[in-house]
Order: C-alpha cells, then sequence, then structure tokens
C-alpha cells in the first residue's frame, strides 16, 4: 500500500469515528420533549444556522491559512461539546447555546473535504476524487447506520434518549485521536494577503468560473429541502405515519445503509452520467420522493420513499464537492466552499422557522413534503436549463460546413457526407 493510499484510509478511518453518531435518530426527539412547539424546535436549530453564517466565512479563510489538519481537529473538539450541551441542555437557551457551540465545530469541518482533495492532489492523483468521496461517503454512512441501530438498542434497554447523546459525545472524542496522526497536505497555498481580499478573490471566483455559482446553487436548493425532511423525519414518522419511536432507528439505520451502497459506486456513477447527468439524478430522486410521500399520504409504506432522499442526500454534497474541488485552487479551496456553506446556511435560517410556523399551524407533515417536493422540482429544473445554457450546451455547436467556408474550394459528395456524420450525436 503506498503512502498517499494509507493516508487515505486513515481519513476513512476519521470518518467513521466521527460518523457512528448514536444519538442521529433521537436528537430531534429528545429536544422537542422539552419545547412548547414545533416552532421553536426550528428556533433551536436556526440558532445552530445563525452561528455558522457568523463563523464560516471567516473559519474558511483561516482553513487555507492554517492548514487541514489544525482545523478539523478545531472542528471535532467543538463538536464534542455541542454534543455533550445537547444531552445536558433541557431547556430552549440552553440548547441554543449548545447550537452555537457546535455551530463553530462545523464551520471548520469545511477543512475535511480539502484534506482529501488535497491529499490526492499532493500525489498527482486529484482525477480519482469523485471515486474517493463516494467510497467516504459510503463509510460516513455505513457508521452512521451502525451508530443508529446501536443508539436503537440503548434506548430499548434503557429506554432513555438523553443517554444517546451523552455517550456519543464520549464515542466522538475518538475522531480527535485518529485526526491526530493526520499528516498536512504538501502543496502550495497562494492567498490574499489580507481577509477582506481573500473574500473578494472568492467572490470573483463564484462569479466568473464556470459552473461554480451554479453548483453552489444547487447545493442550496437540493441542500436544503433534504434538511427541512432530516429536521422533520422523526416528527414524520412517527406523527403522520405512526411508526413507534424504538422502530425510527431501525427504519433511519436501513435507509443509511442502503445509501451507503450507492455512494459506493457514486464515483462510476458520476463518470456515467457526467456532471450534468449527475446534478440531474439528485433532483430527481428528491423531487419524485417527496411527491410521491405527498400522494401517499399517511400510510405506513410511505416509510419506503425515505430511502430515495437518503441516496439523494448522500450523493448531493458528495458529487457537489467533487465538482467545485475540480475548478479550485490550493489557496482559494476551503474559502470558496465555505462561501457556498455561507448561502445554504443563510437559505436555512430563511427557511426553517417559516417551515416550524407552518406545521405548528396545520399539523400537516404529509403537506410539508408536498411543498419539499416543489421546493426540489422547479428550482432544479432551472438549474438544469442554466446548466445546459451556460456550461455544458447539448447539442455541442457544429461545425461551419466546408463549402460555407470562403475559399474552400469544391470538395466531393463523399466528403461531404463524412462531414455530415462526423456531426450527428453519439
Amino acid at each position: 500500500m503506498s503512502n498517499v493510499d494509507r493516508r487515505v484510509w486513515r481519513f476513512h478511518a476519521y470518518q467513521a469515528t466521527t460518523s457512528f453518531a448514536i444519538w442521529i435518530p433521537f436528537w430531534a426527539l429528545w429536544i422537542r420533549e422539552h419545547l412548547a412547539s414545533d416552532f421553536e424546535l426550528t428556533l433551536v436549530d436556526v440558532a445552530f444556522w445563525v452561528g455558522l453564517l457568523v463563523f464560516q466565512l471567516p473559519a474558511g479563510v483561516v482553513a487555507d491559512r492554517l492548514g487541514r489538519k489544525k482545523t478539523i481537529l478545531l472542528s471535532e473538539a467543538f463538536r464534542s461539546v455541542g454534543i455533550l450541551g445537547y444531552g445536558l441542555g433541557a431547556a430552549f437557551l440552553q440548547y441554543q447555546i449548545a447550537n452555537i457551540i457546535w455551530s463553530v465545530g462545523a464551520a471548520f469541518s469545511i477543512g475535511a473535504s480539502a484534506y482529501l482533495y488535497e491529499t490526492l492532489l499532493e500525489a498527482g492523483r486529484e482525477s480519482e476524487f469523485p471515486r474517493y468521496i463516494g467510497r467516504n461517503t459510503m463509510v460516513q454512512l455505513a457508521s452512521n447506520a451502525a451508530g443508529a441501530f446501536a443508539g436503537g438498542i440503548l434506548v430499548a434497554f434503557t429506554g432513555e434518549i438523553q443517554h444517546t447523546l451523552l455517550l456519543g459525545a464520549a464515542i466522538n472524542l475518538a475522531s480527535i485521536g485518529v485526526a491526530a496522526t493526520f499528516v498536512e497536505p504538501d502543496v502550495t497555498r497562494v492567498g490574499e494577503p489580507t481577509f477582506a481580499k481573500q473574500l473578494v478573490r472568492g467572490w470573483h471566483i463564484v462569479r466568473r468560473r464556470e459552473g461554480v455559482a451554479l453548483l453552489i446553487l444547487f447545493e442550496v436548493v437540493l441542500g436544503v429541502t433534504l434538511y427541512t425532511m432530516a429536521l422533520f423525519r422523526p416528527l414524520y414518522l412517527t406523527g403522520a405515519l405512526g411508526i413507534p419511536e424504538a422502530q425510527v432507528a431501525l427504519w433511519v439505520s436501513a435507509f443509511l445503509l442502503v445509501a451507503a451502497l450507492v455512494s459506493g459506486f457514486a464515483g462510476r456513477l458520476s463518470s456515467a452520467l457526467g456532471e450534468f447527468g449527475t446534478i440531474a439524478l439528485v433532483v430527481l430522486l428528491a423531487a419524485a420522493a417527496f411527491l410521491g410521500m405527498a400522494a401517499i399520504g399517511s400510510v405506513w409504506f410511505a416509510v419506503v420513499l425515505q430511502a430515495p432522499v437518503y441516496v439523494a442526500w448522500s450523493l448531493q454534497p458528495a458529487m457537489t464537492t467533487a465538482f467545485l474541488n475540480r475548478r479550485l485552487e490550493p489557496g482559494q479551496r476551503a474559502t470558496v466552499l465555505s462561501m457556498g456553506g455561507f448561502a445554504y446556511t443563510l437559505a436555512l435560517v430563511a427557511v426553517l422557522p417559516l417551515t416550524g410556523l407552518l406545521t405548528s399551524a396545520t399539523d400537516d407533515l404529509v403537506g410539508l413534503t408536498f411543498l419539499l417536493g416543489l421546493g426540489s422540482a422547479l428550482p432544479g429544473a432551472g438549474i438544469l436549463i442554466a446548466w445546459r445554457a451556460r456550461v455544458a450546451p447539448w447539442p455541442a455547436a457544429s461545425p461551419v460546413p466546408t463549402r460555407l467556408v470562403p475559399g474552400a474550394g469544391r470538395i466531393s459528395r463523399f466528403h461531404r457526407l463524412l462531414e455530415r456524420m462526423s456531426r450527428m450525436r453519439p
């Protein structure tokens, strides 16, 4: 095994430890028990995203200056404290404070994918990034599934949801130990001399570089709808579909395994479908699943439509990151990625409270799935149309026929036939 392969496998081990989150199926249920309404639940969650808005851009600039390893260590330290705060909290304000601390860790996590990409870049293997990020997502989701299953067993035996958060904070400390063994990628990062100039340079890249703005918009649109479903999923499963709390973890772990299996082929999917086809697949999966839930209604077997939602949720960040990384330089990579995260966070801060008000007023989580379907399908179609118009036009422009070129002279019918054949779509 080569040195770069050992470093990549160490990165996968880190992702496995940080993703073994036994609290995933239960954190929203635990918090909701101590709050007055769904609206308060969304306000607690918005505290995380507001904190991320504040810290996202500074963390991106710092990550490009400080290095990838140190930012990953900072990310996991703050994340562990945030999870512990969730487990110890029992009131609205306490959850908000825990979320703000957690948001600092999330802001610094922008260096994780950059670490993997630059590790491959150092070895001249950056073209393999989609395959490796797909495999990495598979590791994350498989670990999520194992953690959710373990959390379900813990809750079944103890009857205490809180234990999953307290133990989860302790388990997350193991990720710090693994990340401490990382080797900083040896790549040249040429940044701007000041914070402001770094951001201005990143903004110019977003505006002018082919496809970057559309990829960020894709991240925002699909990210918001998929995250909204993630926030309300436990309430949807237990409230709208009538699934017992003890079974929620089993369903979640099963869907995580499905998403993990698909993610293992993410590199092959992106190679076969191309950027446009991959984006179209994610939009189709999300929109069809949400609209299918709305059409089926409050029947228990609607739960199976969570599977394509999980697949879309796993592919969207992995492929967006892959397509963005190939368009960015080391000195601006984390900065531009953080700008995309900032836009996504800003959208969530606006959407989540409105969603909480809507569900609190109507108590209709099935109706919410219909809105999420429209929110995925309509903007997603617009992104695909813009992609064809600006990034990858199709069909490709035909060459000017030789007979129309001045001075080309007369050519035979046979050559004209070959010329027409060359313009045919493969």
